[in-house]
C-alpha cells in the first residue's frame, strides 16, 4: 500500500522539503553556471547564433520535463497509474517528451538562420543544438520518471520537489552538453552522431504515439511547446543583444543559470501545488487568500536561495578570472530586487493555474511550462539589469 504525502505546507515543511530541494538545485546551477561563464567568450566570438538558441533550450526543455513530472504527480495521486518504472503511462510519458524537448531546438535554430544567414556556420550550430537536445533529453526523461516515483513511493509530494529539479538538472545537462559537442562539432565524422539521435528521436516519436488515449495530451502539450518556443525568441534575442553587457558585469555570466532556474522552480512548485489541489477540489474563492497562505512559507525560503545566486557565483568567477567589482549598493539592490522578483513569479503562477483551469486547459500540460517560460524572459531581462547594476554603481 502506497502512503499518500501530506500536502499542507508550513515554514517547517518548506525548510524540509523544499529548500534542500533548491540547494540541490543550486549546485547543479553552479556548475552549470560555470561552464557558461568560463566559455562566454566562445560563445560571443564562435557562435553568437547558439546565444539566441540557449535560453529556449535551458528553459523549455526544464519546461517539458516539468510537465512530465507534474503528470505523473496527478496521475499517481489520482490512482490512475502506478508509480512503477514499467508502468505503460510512465514510459509513454518519457519517450514523448524526448521528442516534444526537440521542437524547442528547432524553432529557434530557424530563427537564428533568419537573423544570421550564415549556412556553414549555422549547419554546426544546428548539429550541436540537436545533438545536445537528444542527449539531453534522455538523460531528463529517465530522471523525471526516478524523481517522481521515489519521492510518492517514500511519501513525500512531488509536487513540491520534482519541477525544480527536473528544471535544474536540465541547466545543468544542456550547458556542459552545448560545450561538449561545440568541441567535436570540427571532427571528422561526427555527423554520424547526429544521424543516430534522429534515429533515437523517430523510436521514442513512434512509441509514444501508440496508445491513442494520450494523443490529448500530446496536442495540448505540443501546441503550448510551440508557443512557449514563440515566447523565448524574445528571451534568446534579449541575451544575444546584450551579451557584452553581461560579460562586462563579469559575474552573471556565471550566476545566469541560477537566476533564470530559481525563478522557474519557484514557479514550478506553486503550479505544480495548486494544479494537484484543483484536480482535488482543494481550492475555493476567495483565490487570492489561498495564494498567499502558501507564499508566504516560500517567500521565506529566497534569503536561504540568494547567497547561490549572488556570492558563490561572484567568488567562482573572481577565482576564476581573478576580478570582480562589488560593492554594498550593488549587493542590497540584487537582493531586494530579487525578493521583489520572486514574489511577482509566485503571484503569477497561482493565477495562471486558475486561467488555465477556467480554459479547459489541464494546468499538469500547461502550467509549468508556461510559467518557467516567462520566468525565463523575466530572468534574462532581470540578469540584464543586474549586470547593469553592478556596472553602473
Amino acid at each position: 500500500m502506497v502512503l499518500v504525502p501530506e500536502r499542507d505546507l508550513s515554514f517547517r515543511k518548506a525548510l524540509r522539503q523544499i529548500v534542500p530541494v533548491l540547494y540541490l538545485c543550486l549546485i547543479f546551477d553552479i556548475f552549470a553556471g560555470f561552464f557558461l561563464g568560463s566559455n562566454f567568450e566562445k560563445f560571443i566570438e564562435q557562435y553568437p547564433a547558439l546565444l539566441i538558441v540557449l535560453p529556449g533550450l535551458m528553459g523549455l526543455r526544464g519546461n517539458v520535463f516539468g510537465a512530465m513530472a507534474s503528470r505523473l504527480s496527478t496521475a499517481f495521486y489520482l490512482g490512475s497509474s502506478e508509480p512503477d518504472f514499467r508502468d505503460r503511462y510512465v514510459v509513454a510519458n518519457s519517450l514523448f517528451s524526448v521528442w516534444l524537448a526537440t521542437v524547442p531546438a528547432l524553432i529557434l535554430l530557424f530563427v537564428a538562420f533568419l537573423k544570421y544567414r550564415d549556412l556553414s556556420t549555422m549547419s554546426a550550430v544546428a548539429q550541436i543544438a540537436m545533438s545536445s537536445s537528444v542527449v539531453s533529453g534522455v538523460i531528463l526523461s529517465v530522471c523525471t520518471a526516478a524523481v517522481v516515483i521515489m519521492a510518492f513511493k517514500r511519501a513525500i509530494d512531488p509536487d513540491s520537489i520534482s519541477g525544480p529539479f527536473i528544471t535544474s538538472v536540465a541547466d545543468l545537462i544542456t550547458i556542459p552538453s552545448l560545450v561538449f559537442f561545440l568541441l567535436i562539432a570540427s571532427i571528422q565524422g561526427s555527423w554520424i552522431l547526429a544521424i543516430l539521435m534522429c534515429l533515437i528521436l523517430l523510436f521514442s516519436f513512434s512509441y509514444s504515439l501508440k496508445d491513442k488515449k494520450n494523443w490529448t495530451i500530446y496536442r495540448e502539450s505540443a501546441a503550448i511547446v510551440f508557443l512557449l518556443s514563440m515566447i523565448q525568441i524574445v528571451t534568446g534575442n534579449v541575451l544575444e543583444e546584450f551579451s557584452e553587457l553581461v560579460y562586462l558585469s563579469v559575474f552573471i555570466g556565471f550566476a545566469y543559470p541560477a537566476i533564470i532556474d530559481q525563478l522557474g522552480n519557484y514557479g514550478s512548485i506553486v503550479v505544480a501545488r495548486t494544479s494537484t489541489s484543483l484536480h482535488l477540489g482543494e481550492i475555493e474563492k476567495p483565490y487570492l487568500k489561498r495564494a498567499l497562505r502558501d507564499m508566504k512559507f516560500i517567500m521565506l525560503t529566497v534569503p536561504f536561495v540568494f547567497p547561490f545566486i549572488s556570492f558563490i557565483p561572484i567568488l567562482i568567477a573572481y577565482l576564476y578570472l581573478g576580478f570582480v567589482s562589488v560593492n554594498p549598493l550593488s549587493m542590497a539592490l540584487f537582493f531586494f530586487s530579487f525578493v521583489l522578483v520572486v514574489f511577482l513569479v509566485l503571484l503569477l503562477s497561482f493565477y495562471i493555474a486558475i486561467l488555465l483551469q477556467r480554459l479547459k486547459v489541464d494546468p499538469d500540460n500547461g502550467g509549468i511550462p508556461l510559467v518557467t517560460t516567462i520566468s525565463d524572459v523575466l530572468g534574462t531581462v532581470y540578469a540584464v539589469f543586474v549586470a547593469w547594476i553592478f556596472i553602473t554603481f
